[in-house]
């Protein structure tokens, strides 16, 4: 499960086995489910039992082998695939379309799930896209929710003087104030350091795939009240 992306109907398979032999039921013999699945999957300090639903625990596999290759750009097969399928970019940019091969695939699936979790801790801002890139770390929305309008800059790193302080005149001219408020503690004062790529959801910015299931557990079922089923 952690090398290519498994058939929705396999997972769904999976987790009927798991599900029949959890209830006990046989076949021609079904009991009574006091209580709805999705509430047995959630984590058991939520009330859940922890059961995995094998769509994300695979989705969460593939995002480690992505995270990977973004974080380990230097290894041998990072080099392969980069070469082979985005020579010219970035991986976190990269969007496969038509009809791709296994490996695509599974770079793709797990990326969809990796990207909502990548958040930038900014140094010198040289490498941060404003607009594009995930850069603020808060619940809600890590990129800015201005918008962009005419703005002139793209980068983090033009959001400073040239003596590397904030440029405040600019923020609150092109920015709304919740994000003026957020940008002004991340570029507080002058970094010369590199700009380095986090993992959000995780402790330390470290991705673990429990943080990332956790993650694609959350992003299904926002907005639900598991927990009343």
């Amino acid at each position: 499960m952690g090398v290519f992306k498994v058939p929705f109907s396999v997972c769904d398979d999976l987790t009927r086995m798991v599900r029949n032999f959890y209830w006990g039921s046989a076949e021609g013999k079904k009991k009574v489910h006091w209580r709805g699945w999705d509430n047995l999957l959630q984590p058991r300090d939520k009330g859940g039992v922890g059961f995995r639903d094998f769509r994300m625990f695979n989705q969460a596999l593939l995002a480690r082998q992505a995270w990977r290759l973004l974080t380990k750009p230097d290894s041998l097969c990072a080099q392969v695939l980069k070469a082979r399928y985005y020579p010219m970019g970035k991986l976190e940019d990269t969007v496969f379309s038509g009809n791709v091969s296994s490996s695509r695939q599974a770079i793709s699936y797990g990326l969809e799930l990796l990207k909502k979790g990548l958040v930038w801790r900014v140094g010198n801002g040289r490498s941060i896209r404003v607009w594009r890139d995930n850069w603020i770390p808060r619940p809600f929305s890590y990129k800015p929710i201005s918008p962009q309008g005419r703005c002139h800059f793209r980068f983090v790193s033009d959001l400073r003087n040239q003596n590397g302080s904030r440029n405040y005149g600019l923020l609150t001219e092109y920015f709304v104030d919740a994000d003026v408020r957020e940008i002004v503690k991340i570029i507080a004062s002058p970094r010369m350091e590199d700009d380095v790529i986090a993992w959000g959801p995780g402790k330390y910015g470290v991705f673990t795939i429990k943080s990332a299931y956790t993650l694609a557990f959350e992003e299904v079922h926002r907005g639900t009240d598991v927990s009343s089923s």
